[in-house]
């Protein structure tokens, strides 16, 4: 659906937080909610483009119909839905997509996390996702929002390298061992659970792993002690093991 607007001039105009939001948007938050109310009445929602609705219920679908909006309006490739289902708090399935090149990742808490082709299950070649194992901060790889306050307890130690646009999968991908990514819970909630049912972890900026503080820290798990120690240094280090 998304792809149908992809490429040809539409209408757009900015949020109140001076965000663009287009036509793409609009229509795919307005399928996917109805598809959710349809299917699962006794669920709850939470979609960027709309807001909360629904019932108050222990399971509740996060969604960011497309995120990358500003790429997307672009003709630029990194974009695609994201979807997440939270149970009693906590995430327990997420899902990534990248129509342009025909590629999802998704993951269910206790099943693990896997790569794969768009579209129907079974359709294309399925593989886990593996983390990079580097376990050093000195050969670690750092990309995301380039920040010197962010950045200046971890370089020059670790290398950095700037990413293209939007460009979130450089951890799940192995490209990277640490990325820096703003967003809000609609953003990192999918990256929650690939993250750490593939070995990684997502830190917010006080150390922990809420999605409502604004950034997140993506890592490959490896690197987790070390980062926690020049990041966080009052809190106990957590290592690939714990993750």
């Amino acid at each position: 659906m998304a792809l149908g607007f992809y490429g040809r001039p539409g209408r757009s105009e900015l949020k109140a937080d001076g965000s663009p939001v287009g036509e793409a948007d609009l229509a795919l938050d307005r399928m996917l909610t109805d598809e959710l109310r349809r299917l699962r009445p006794g669920d709850g929602l939470l979609s960027e483009e709309s807001g909360p609705a629904g019932p108050s219920a222990r399971r509740r679908w996060i969604i960011d119909p497309i995120d990358g909006t500003e790429g997307f309006l672009a003709g630029q490739p990194n974009w695609g839905t994201h979807l997440a289902l939270e149970r009693d708090g906590e995430i327990v399935l997420g899902i990534v997509s990248r129509p342009v090149t025909g590629t999802q990742w998704w993951a269910v808490r206790g099943a693990g996390a896997f790569r794969g082709d768009l579209g129907p299950p079974g359709s294309g070649a399925l593989q886990p996702v593996r983390l990079s194992p580097v376990v050093s901060l000195r050969e670690a790889r750092v990309t995301g929002w380039k920040v010197d306050s962010l950045l200046d307890p971890l370089l020059p130690e670790a290398s950095w390298f700037d990413c293209e646009y939007n460009d979130l999968m450089a951890v799940l991908e192995g490209r990277a061992e640490v990325m820096i990514v703003p967003g809000e819970v609609w953003d990192h909630a999918p990256f929650l659970v690939l993250l750490e049912e593939s070995g990684g972890s997502l830190f917010d900026p006080e150390g922990g792993h809420r999605l409502d503080r604004d950034l997140a820290y993506y890592t490959n798990g490896g690197v987790d002690a070390e980062l926690t120690t020049r990041l966080w240094p009052a809190r106990p280090p957590r290592g690939r093991a714990d993750a």
